[in-house]
C-alpha cells in the first residue's frame, strides 16, 4: 500500500479584479482539513499567492489539485503554472482559463522537444510566422542535419 509523502503546491495565480475574500475562505476550508493552506490575495497586483503543504496520500494530492484547478477556472484571468512536489517528484500543474492553459501545455511540449534535439547536438533554426502571413512554399517544417561526412539529409 502506498505511504503518505511530503507534498507542496506553490505559486501565484492572476485573478479577476472582483475576487472576494469569501471565495478564498471557501477554498481554505475545503483543503484545510487535509493540508496546511496559505492563500493571500494581492489586491494591487490582482494575484493570489498559494502554498498548500502536508504529508499526504496520492488521492489527497489529486483532490487538492482538482480543487485548485476549479478555483482557477472560476477566478483566473489567465493561466498559470504552479509547482507541485510530492514524494520527491516535481511536476507542474497548469491551471486557469482553459485556452490559456492549453497554450501553456503545448508550449511546454514544444520546449521539451527542442530540449531533446539540443541534447543530441543538433543545430537548428526556427522561424515562426503569424497564421495570416503570406505563405512562402508548402513546407510546414524543414530540417537540415549535418553528418560526419558532410552529407545533408533533408
Amino acid at each position: 500500500m502506498e505511504e503518505p509523502a511530503r507534498y507542496v503546491l506553490s505559486g501565484a495565480l492572476p485573478v479577476q479584479d472582483d475576487l472576494e475574500d469569501e471565495q478564498l475562505d471557501r477554498v481554505s476550508r475545503h483543503l484545510g482539513g487535509i493540508a496546511t493552506v496559505y492563500l493571500r490575495h494581492d489586491e494591487v497586483a490582482h494575484t493570489v499567492s498559494l502554498r498548500v503543504s502536508g504529508t499526504l496520500m496520492r488521492d489527497d494530492v489529486r483532490y487538492i489539485e482538482q480543487r485548485v484547478e476549479r478555483f482557477a477556472e472560476e477566478n483566473a484571468r489567465a493561466a498559470a503554472i504552479l509547482l507541485s512536489e510530492w514524494n520527491c517528484e516535481t511536476s507542474e500543474l497548469v491551471v486557469g482559463m482553459n485556452w490559456d492553459a492549453q497554450c501553456l501545455i503545448k508550449l511546454g511540449a514544444v520546449q521539451e522537444q527542442l530540449a531533446k534535439l539540443s541534447e543530441q547536438y543538433f543545430d537548428f533554426l526556427l522561424r515562426l510566422e503569424p497564421a495570416n502571413a503570406t505563405a512562402r512554399g508548402d513546407r510546414l517544417m524543414s530540417v537540415s542535419v549535418e553528418t560526419d561526412n558532410d552529407r545533408r539529409i533533408w
